[in-house]
């Protein structure tokens, strides 16, 4: 009569084989039941072929092997090995003598076994509450439990990663652990890798071929001897680094896996225990969560950073629509546009700072400059730059304006506005009057983030900037907006404006065609 035998612990396990066929799996209804995830629930079936009986895989997770390779079905012969997950069962043709012979294998764990097993996602921590669990489970809870409040306690990236390092060391036999994050691309990048003694390590001895089956099928994956293992043997890194004992466990969060963990242990072989991989898969799980978080939270901290930086350029509405497109992932850093440059200083600066105290012309350029500011800001500009005494912006970037020349006009109309305002405070206060005079240029201009690696401002560049530059200089009298040709062409129907002539601007070849807006003929304006 034939017989397998297998162990389960401590305990050696026989059936004897009539006729018929015997199901083998971890569900309870197989004729031989082997409770591990390493077995899926229809493993294999053994049956009765005429004169002899074959063993046959049922489309299990792990596979079949037979005497150390894999099979889909094969006939059995007296002392084949047949390896059924983390079991070997001995087929006798011939009942012998009680033996125990375990050999060293690799093990698949699916993800979907796994939630079934210990249902962790849907809470915050890992707690030992639920009744009828086993020993396992209760081991895998309690360590996860430990480790779980410090991973959600820490806000950033990269001490998130210190802490998976941390606890991968305190839980796991581990040499060496490994973890790789997945680009928007799909590549793999090592983001930290350590030893056991603390030190750095530079590459990560995981082969394609393992990372693209556990991140493609969901699987966390044991081997008790990589040198023997075809799909991590063939790697190079393995070979060099003579990995034996290993596992790769996805970074998984619901059904997104963001990356891998990897531990392995050189030289010595069968260091993993089937417990281990359980728990290298809940922490990865909790890893993942504390990693999408930490790079939730970096990129809140971010966008914070990137607001603060342009509230001092832009408007709270312009600010907006470029957080949105680079949210969108619209970054282009250069590009040309036409704009309206404005240039606005204050007349008699630098004879007035001669008697002033330098925190007393610290307060007066910024009560110049906020002015300035909220009237670029109301009509949607973006403030460059603060010059000396004067202030630098432009319309029609970073957002398309096809009214850039109104806006520019308006804005200075504001500077005009407010400016009276503030000379009625000075007055009350016993102080004098302040004088501003601006000039507008609009044309072509090459503006984006320009500079060096360590400092870069969002600016524009060109000879529209240059001779909107020079036009308040020269051309400007106290009081006056004085504009440019094409700036003319743009409003004249909008704003009375004068011809001042042609004028030829110093550093720039030829003669230009300016104007002044009359804003004494606006109502609510002075002259």
């Amino acid at each position: 009569m034939a017989e397998l035998r297998w162990q389960e612990g401590e305990e050696v396990r026989r059936l004897s084989l009539e006729e018929g066929r015997y199901r083998i799996g971890r569900a309870s209804d197989n004729e031989i039941v082997l409770k591990d995830f390493s077995v899926s629930r229809r493993h294999a079936r053994v049956e009765l072929r005429g004169d002899g009986w074959w063993i046959v895989d049922e489309g299990s997770t792990n596979g079949l092997k037979l005497n150390g390779g894999y099979v889909n079905e094969a006939r059995l012969g007296e002392g084949d090995r047949v390896q059924i997950g983390n079991f070997e069962l001995r087929f006798h043709a011939t009942p012998p003598s009680l033996v125990a012979d375990v050999g060293s294998s690799t093990f698949l764990r699916p993800l979907e076994a796994f939630r079934e097993d210990f249902q962790l996602e849907g809470t915050e921590t890992p707690h030992k509450g639920v009744s009828a669990a086993s020993s396992h489970r209760e081991r895998v809870l309690e360590a996860l439990a430990q480790v779980a409040r410090t991973l959600l306690e820490v806000e950033e990236l990269e001490p998130v990663l210190e802490k998976v390092m941390e606890a991968i060391f305190a839980q796991l036999p581990a040499d060496r652990a490994y973890v790789l994050l997945f680009t928007p691309e799909g590549t793999a990048e090592l983001r930290i890798a350590r030893s056991r003694g603390g030190a750095n390590l530079e590459e990560a001895p995981v082969s394609q071929t393992i990372l693209d089956l556990v991140a493609r099928q969901k699987v966390a994956v044991l081997t008790s001897d990589a040198q023997v293992d075809e799909r991590f043997a063939a790697g190079l890194s393995v070979r060099l680094h003579q990995i034996r004992s290993a596992m790769c466990a996805p970074l998984w969060h619901r059904d997104s896996v963001i990356g891998v963990l990897f531990v392995d242990t050189p030289l010595v072989t069968g260091c993993f225990t089937t417990e281990h991989l359980d728990i290298l898969t809940a922490l990865a799980n909790y890893s993942a969560v504390a990693i999408d978080r930490a790079r939730l939270n970096d990129s809140i901290r971010e966008e914070r950073r990137v607001r603060e930086r342009l509230c001092r350029y832009h408007s709270p509405a312009v600010v907006e629509v470029i957080v949105d497109r680079k949210r969108a992932g619209d970054t282009d850093r250069i590009e040309t546009r036409e704009v309206s440059v404005l240039f606005a200083d204050i007349v008699g600066f630098t004879s007035r700072c001669e008697h002033m105290q330098p925190t007393e012309v610290a307060r007066f350029l910024a009560e110049f400059f906020s002015l300035a500011s909220e009237s670029v800001f109301e009509f949607g500009g973006t403030i460059d730059k603060f010059i000396g005494d004067a202030v630098m912006a432009f319309f029609g970037a970073p957002l398309p304006q096809p009214d850039h020349a109104e806006r520019a006009v308006r804005a200075a109309l504001g500077i005009r506005r407010r400016l009276a305002r503030w000379n009625e405070a000075r007055r009350a206060s016993g102080l004098d009057e302040v004088e501003v005079r601006a000039a507008i240029n609009s044309g072509l201009v090459v503006v984006g983030e320009i500079g060096s690696e360590m400092r870069v401002d969002y600016t524009v560049l060109g000879n529209t900037v240059n001779v909107a530059a020079r036009l308040e200089e020269l051309v400007a009298q106290p009081g006056q907006i004085v504009v440019g040709e094409q700036t003319y062409n743009a409003i004249g129907h909008l704003f009375p404006a004068e011809h001042l002539g042609e004028v030829s601007l110093r550093g720039l070849q030829g003669r230009l065609n300016t104007f002044r807006i009359r804003a004494e003929d606006l109502p609510g304006e002075d002259g």
